[in-house]
């Protein structure tokens, strides 16, 4: 599934321009929105809205999910998803059950009683989960499978996912626009989400002749937020923006960053990933890319839908539309902003 970059390549224009299109925002001729839509539809992408739902019988899901490192309703993120999965159940009058997956390195260690439950009609697997797993889940319980926010090369799953790469190079263009050079990408588990992030930061980068620098601290918590902006501090003293892998990795890196004297933006910008309610709160407000995980839950349900009304088909990613909100946590680096002044004068 192309990403914003290549629609925004082959249409001869910016990524902002093609977000604000599929976002239908404001600002963009009538001509410029006629040709971007023409591009996206030819390149097969699926922006952010509901598939027609078809009539089926289908009266109870599962619901399976496997986090990335914590727990389901600890997350804002799947948190949020899983109240859109909710929500289009209770819309649909499907019932929905809820279990976790117990796996380690890529093998199922109890298989959840729901895949075994005959009333389910279909699964949705949310989170980080190797294919060996999805592999034995699917095939235990011989049903129709969506995975959300997971996806990986030769999958045979229908799956959703938010258009990572295409995002944070919009981030990071916008960034080097500003005037920085010295950009950071912190790095969290090698699941899709974010290696498809860190692609997108490491492509812009490279696409305007500067070196990408990235550190890789594991998880997606606050705490791994605190020592990536240590390290920067130690290891990478030029730096004047980081991109984070989610929010709650931002929210350490604002607040470490802060306990360190360290003013932002003034001394570095810094930019999230999701958009969590928490990010309009902090200080400064935190500039993000903004997910709506309500839809992003419910566009599963009904991708799983329309596969149980066309069992053959072939699977399909469907790739949601997200665009970046910026806050005050990002402006212009300080040096960019001093020759800019000594120029004026």
């Amino acid at each position: 599934m192309p990403s914003t970059r290549k629609i925004a390549e082959k249409a001869g224009v910016s990524v902002g321009t093609v977000s604000r299109v599929l976002n239908n925002k404001d600002g963009v001729s009538d001509d410029v929105r006629r040709r971007v839509l023409e591009v996206a539809q030819e390149l097969n992408y699926a922006p952010a809205k509901r598939l027609p739902l078809p009539v089926v019988n289908m009266t109870h899901i599962g619901l399976l999910v496997r986090p990335l490192g914590e727990n389901l309703m600890a997350s804002p993120f799947y948190a949020d998803v899983y109240h859109g999965v909710e929500q289009i159940c209770s819309e649909r009058r499907i019932n929905l059950s809820f279990s976790s997956v117990d796996a380690v390195d890529g093998r199922v260690r109890n298989l959840p009683t729901l895949v075994a439950d005959e009333r389910i009609g279909g699964l949705v697997l949310v989170g980080a989960m190797a294919p060996s797993v999805v592999e034995r889940l699917a095939g235990a319980s011989q049903l129709p499978v969506v995975l959300i926010d997971n996806w990986f090369p030769d999958c045979h799953w229908d799956s959703v996912m938010l258009d990572n790469a295409g995002s944070v190079a919009q981030a990071t263009d916008r960034l080097v626009d500003l005037g920085h050079t010295e950009v950071v990408f912190v790095s969290g588990p090698d699941h899709p989400s974010i290696v498809e992030r860190r692609a997108g930061y490491t492509d812009a980068m490279q696409r305007h002749g500067l070196s990408a620098q990235i550190i890789y601290v594991g998880e997606l918590g606050i705490g791994e937020g605190d020592a990536a902006a240590d390290e920067i501090v130690k290891n990478l003293p030029n730096t004047t923006a980081v991109i984070c892998s989610n929010d709650m990795q931002a929210f350490g890196v604002l607040r470490r960053l802060a306990q360190l004297g360290y003013q932002v933006p003034g001394d570095i910008s810094v930019v999230g990933f999701d958009d969590v309610s928490m990010a309009t709160l902090t200080f400064p407000s935190l500039t993000t890319i903004h997910v709506d995980r309500i839809a992003f839950g419910r566009l599963a349900v009904e991708l799983l839908m329309s596969r149980v009304q066309s069992p053959g088909r072939p699977a399909v990613r469907c790739t949601m539309a997200v665009n970046l909100v910026e806050r005050a946590s990002v402006a212009a680096p300080r040096r960019h902003l001093l020759a800019a002044s000594a120029m004026a004068t």
